[in-house]
């Protein structure tokens, strides 16, 4: 099994879908740092263009890697329907293996990320000077508390992908798991519909809790719950999805 992991996690690092993900990533880091530079531009060196705010703002994006947990999932993957007789391990197995494989992924371009953030930060705001560790290292924390959060992303993705033989209805499955259903419990939890079910399961949601991490100081923000939001969810999903896969396999 661990070497099935790593002859498939080579093949997936050097896929066309690795690549796309790297330079998707590379273009974010440029338009943030362009946004703020731009925004220095035009109304001057105010507070929110320096390169400390980058991070700053780079903490309230990380919904968007836990939206694209999909893409590292089916990279994982592959493009061939997994046969795990072929492979000559069990359908839980396979189902463990890629789950490991995308959470290797998510790991590698967790640090590409980090690292480009920090050295086109760096380019773009050179006058500054380094960026202090204090920046950095909060950034760290925050990114650190979302792991959790961003593992429940990878294990949505891989039970959708595995339940689904089809990729339109997985796909569709995510979305819906991942940004329907948690936009509607936002907007019945607003005081125009003033739904105290709506407002009470609202803490309890990902996105919510996403919301929640760039704010240390945030009366609301409890890291426990965080923690366990993303264990919760992640657990159940991989649960989930190895029972309905192993009686699809049979």
């Amino acid at each position: 099994m661990f070497g099935y992991i790593l002859n498939d996690f080579k093949r997936a690092i050097r896929s066309k879908g690795a690549k796309i993900y790297f330079f998707g990533t590379v273009g974010l880091i440029l338009l943030a740092n362009i946004a703020v530079i731009c925004f220095r531009a035009i109304y001057g060196s105010n507070e929110g263009t320096f390169a400390y705010n980058v991070f700053e703002y780079a903490s309230w994006c990380f919904l968007i890697p836990y939206y694209s947990c999909i893409i590292l999932a089916v990279t994982a993957i592959g493009r061939e329907n997994i046969r795990p007789r072929k492979e000559g391990l069990k359908p839980w197995q396979i189902y463990v293996s890629k789950l490991i494989e995308t959470v290797m992924l998510a790991a590698v371009f967790l640090v590409i990320a980090f690292v480009l953030l920090y050295v086109v930060t760096w380019i773009f705001h050179m006058n500054e000077g380094i960026i202090k560790w204090p920046i950095v290292w909060l950034f760290l924390k925050k990114a650190f508390l979302s792991l959790p959060l961003w593992f429940a992303g990878i294990s949505f993705a891989i039970m959708f992908l595995f339940i689904f033989k089809e990729r339109w209805m997985a796909y569709m499955g995510f979305a819906t798991i991942t940004v329907i259903i948690p936009q509607l419990i936002r907007i019945f939890s607003l005081d125009s519909f003033k739904l105290g079910f709506f407002r009470a399961i609202r803490r309890y949601t990902i996105t919510q809790s996403f919301g929640l991490v760039p704010y240390p100081s945030y009366p609301e923000r409890s890291v426990p719950l965080i923690v366990a939001i993303g264990i919760v969810y992640g657990v159940a999903a991989m649960v989930i999805g190895i029972i309905v896969y192993n009686k699809k396999a049979e």
